[in-house]
């Protein structure tokens, strides 16, 4: 843990704070991209500093700008100054209120605290390298739980149904097997054709998931596009682990397709159970993520 990257977190909460959750997170996504891409193409450095300090460091984390965003939102609605405390697309710089910036900051430091001493110690392959987890969403979901008991609110109001059904079901498995079929395919369909594994420098996953983070762009806009990062970040771990262990690329596909639909139903699931409300926002696809890379890391460990 460096005391330098500690201070830059409560910076970086703060920031996110007065931009807006989801176009942190946007951000997010665009410097996962540009370090996925510059790791393929052997820029081992420039990667790990666009990847680890950028994309998931101090400034655009999501453990600790998302959810300092997150927390500050939920505070605004708590003083009055926010009608909606689940509302992670406002930038609250608009707020004309300090306080809520320096909310966000303080959650940035405590993200940033409960990844390093929490999950880098437990989750991590510390233990086990089947107990292992992703940090930022493991973070970005226990950060939300303590948000919403520090400011209270609805706690855990639930909707009238534990899981959507007719059409918003079907829509959701719809999309979570074609976007994981689409993940799986291009990375067991391109080893197939002869590209070496060695070429994705173990950065598909942060690839596909800064793309699906850039999406949210649209969603910002107005327009109805599905979150989907949770979704496409497990079928591109399943699928590339499962082949790491198998060897088999049409059981990776089949695996990265299924691991990818769980995903997405585990979202709704926590959608219509505890990210209910307007107080805060308790994120559903961090919710889903961080259960189902143990899941995959549990099935299929990294070597």
């Amino acid at each position: 843990m460096s005391i330098i990257n500690l201070i830059a977190a409560f910076g970086g909460g703060i920031f996110a704070a007065a931009i807006g959750g989801v176009p942190a997170f946007i951000l997010t996504g665009v410097f996962s991209i540009a370090g996925a891409v510059a790791g393929m193409c052997g820029a081992a450095d420039a990667s790990g500093i666009l990847i680890n300090y950028m994309a998931f460091g101090s400034f655009f984390g999501p453990h600790i700008s998302f959810a300092g965003a997150v927390a500050a939102a939920a505070y605004a609605k708590k003083k009055g100054a926010l009608e909606n405390g689940a509302d992670i697309v406002s930038a609250l710089a608009g707020l004309n209120a300090p306080d809520v910036l320096l909310v966000g900051g303080v959650f940035g430091v405590i993200g940033y605290l409960f990844k390093e001493l929490v999950v880098a110690n437990l989750f991590a392959g510390t233990i086990s390298p089947r107990l292992v987890t992703d940090a930022p969403g493991f973070t970005v979901f226990c950060s939300a739980l303590l948000v919403r008991a520090v400011f209270g609110g609805a706690r855990f109001k639930t909707s009238d149904n534990f899981i959507s059904s007719g059409n918003v079901l079907g829509t959701t498995i719809v999309i979570g097997a074609c976007y994981s079929l689409v993940v799986a395919g291009i990375y067991t369909g391109a080893v197939a054709a002869g590209v070496p594994v060695e070429a994705f420098g173990g950065l598909y996953h942060v690839l596909i998931f800064g793309m699906a983070a850039i999406g949210l762009t649209f969603a910002v806009a107005g327009t109805a596009f599905p979150g989907c990062h949770h979704i496409v970040i497990i079928a591109a771990e399943a699928t590339v682990q499962s082949y790491a262990r198998m060897g088999n690329l049409f059981a990776s596909l089949i695996i990265g397709v299924i691991f990818g639909t769980i995903s997405a139903i585990i979202a709704d699931i926590e959608g219509n159970t505890i990210n209910c409300g307007t107080d805060s926002h308790i994120d559903n696809p961090a919710c889903a993520i961080f259960i189902m890379t143990f899941v995959v890391n549990a099935c299929f460990p990294a070597a």
